[in-house]
């Protein structure tokens, strides 16, 4: 899974709530069947034009990648709220020109 956050985020503390949330859903009564490696921070992929790129890993049995990667999804972006990291959306600041 391939994850943004804005530039000002600290790193370790997002790599901090991407690890618990991983773990937490592994240790899940409905969920840790279907994972055999719990999603953790991988890497910083990326520099893109207006967020770091973050790669996130786990391994899940065959053709559960998807439902996984959906819940995943989900439990990071409520813990992402919780702990004020912010998901980037592209912006675009544009300057009026004053008529002569």
């Amino acid at each position: 899974l391939d994850l943004t956050v804005t530039y000002d985020s600290e790193l370790e503390h997002v790599i901090s709530v991407v690890n618990e949330v991983g773990q937490g859903m592994a240790k899940d009564p409905l969920w840790k069947d279907q994972i055999i490696k719990p999603p953790q921070f991988l890497r910083v992929d990326d520099f893109a034009d207006s967020a770091i790129v973050i790669k996130i890993l786990g391994e899940t049995k065959p053709l559960q990648q998807w439902d996984v990667t959906g819940e995943l999804r989900k439990r990071i972006k409520i813990a992402f709220d919780k702990n004020n990291i912010e998901i980037p959306f592209p912006q675009r600041l544009i300057h009026q020109a004053k008529s002569a």
